[in-house]
């Protein structure tokens, strides 16, 4: 079976991460991205492309030629987090893929083509599986280099046929290659302009007459000597950071920026049928640390639509101390989705069960606002009750013993009303060790209004209300 290779070139992605969150009005501005080490231009959109910009202009000279220009730094991180996303999308559809740089993808295809029905199909469903906000050129190619070659200068064809291909590559100007200029300098010295001057050349003459740069980088152009491949491995956790347009200084507008967070990690846990339960929000303040927020969900979660319920919750009681430039997005506990298990004769109660409710009010009023009931080892009813903090993945079911109320009085007060006794007596006797003896004789009583109370009596004959049946 012939190799064939697939290479997918993203030019611009920070640029197209930028403009998609933009409205018309900033869609009508010149974007350029700036390399600060090179002190050169190496991302700009149409608009300033169409005042006359290109890549390696110097930011200086971009100047000149348009006024009115929005000039942001690279930032590689924002790149590599876009290609990977881009990466575990695809996955799903082949299965060998590799990482070249920050703005590359090098796919495997000859052992996939049979799976998916020829090679017209599979590239029509790897154009399905890329973000329609993103800009690419592509191209095919019998090694991983010729397919990288001619995807970088635009090729943007698809085929399996070798003499099409060579066609192809022959004209490029070496200038194109991956050679260093000093090399292309010598060989443009000597007459070799072009890849196919050098495909001329026997490669066994190569290396007799120039460096063995140029030997190695044919002979991996041609599959004479193979090229080292590091394959792509997805993860089972989600992280994506965010680059903003302009800064933020109040926090529920972050919430629009945020869903085009969410909406790849819905993508990323429904394509592999997983939930999480907590998400970190990281926001990168003007002059300040960042922030950290976590939100949490007790049942898991996937769709946009509830975690912004529970982000708009938390930011409501958070107040920036400076304005925000970038946000990132943290998504590392997941887990496999497990069908929900109802009664089928169960009538529906409400729109939110038991964990969603609890994710609610602990996004609302925090973590150590969540206590739980709970009851201890006493007979003493001050002695027995207790709240303490609800610990993440706990219900909120508290087990009672029978015949004791819901709500009880602390402290007692006196019996004032006329009761009806249902149920009692049953004493309670503190213990020797406990301080002052108490001894108690407890009753369930109703009143003619309907209300159920616990009622004691003390050895003096005083009665007093304790507690109160739901």
């Amino acid at each position: 079976m012939q190799k064939l290779w697939l290479y997918l070139h993203f030019p611009q992605l920070q640029l197209d991460s930028i403009l998609q969150q933009s409205s018309h009005q900033t869609a009508e501005q010149a974007y350029v991205i700036v390399d600060e080490h090179k002190h050169q231009i190496c991302q700009l959109n149409s608009l300033a492309y169409q005042g006359g910009i290109r890549r390696g202009m110097g930011i200086g000279t971009a100047a000149m030629l348009m006024s009115e220009l929005i000039v942001l730094p690279h930032q590689s991180k924002v790149a590599k987090g876009i290609l990977n996303e881009i990466a575990h999308n695809l996955y799903l559809t082949t299965s060998d893929i590799s990482f070249w740089g920050e703005q590359g993808l090098l796919l495997q295809i000859h052992n996939m083509l049979h799976m998916h029905g020829g090679l017209a199909q599979y590239w029509h469903r790897i154009q399905n599986s890329l973000p329609k906000h993103v800009n690419y050129d592509f191209a095919s190619g019998i090694t991983p280099l010729a397919a990288r070659l001619l995807a970088t200068t635009q090729y943007n064809q698809i085929t399996s046929d070798p003499v099409q291909l060579r066609q192809a590559i022959e004209p490029i100007n070496l200038k194109h290659t991956e050679l260093a200029c000093s090399v292309i300098d010598k060989l443009q010295r000597v007459g070799i302009r072009s890849v196919k001057d050098l495909l001329n050349i026997p490669f066994s003459e190569l290396a007799k007459r120039f460096d063995s740069e140029v030997t190695h980088y044919i002979g991996q152009l041609t599959a004479l000597i193979p090229h080292p491949i590091n394959w792509f491995h997805p993860k089972q956790q989600f992280e994506r950071y965010l680059e903003l347009l302009f800064d933020i200084e109040h926090s529920q507008v972050l919430l629009k920026p945020l869903s085009l967070l969410l909406k790849p990690l819905e993508s990323f846990l429904k394509n592999r049928d997983l939930l999480t339960d907590q998400i970190v929000i990281e926001l990168y303040q003007r002059d300040k640390q960042k922030l950290s927020i976590t939100v949490t969900s007790r049942q898991g979660e996937y769709l946009i639509s509830s975690w912004l319920k529970l982000i708009e919750l938390k930011l409501a009681n958070i107040t920036l101390s400076a304005p925000v430039f970038g946000i990132s997005l943290l998504a590392q506990h997941t887990y496999i989705r497990s069908p929900d298990k109802q009664d089928l004769f169960k009538t529906k109660q409400g729109t939110l069960n038991q964990l969603q409710l609890l994710s609610i009010l602990q996004a609302k009023l925090g973590q150590q606002a969540l206590v739980k009931p709970s009851v201890s080892n006493s007979f003493l009813p001050e002695s027995m009750n207790h709240n303490h903090q609800l610990p993440a993945g706990d219900s909120a079911s508290v087990p009672l013993y029978p015949m004791r109320p819901s709500f009880l009085l602390t402290p007692p007060i006196p019996l004032q009303e006329k009761v009806t006794i249902a149920y009692g007596p049953e004493r309670i006797n503190t213990a020797w060790w406990q301080g002052p003896p108490i001894t108690r004789d407890y009753f369930i009583a109703y009143t003619h209004a309907g209300k159920w109370y616990w009622i004691y009596k003390n050895l003096e004959n005083q009665w007093y209300l304790h507690g109160v049946f739901s």
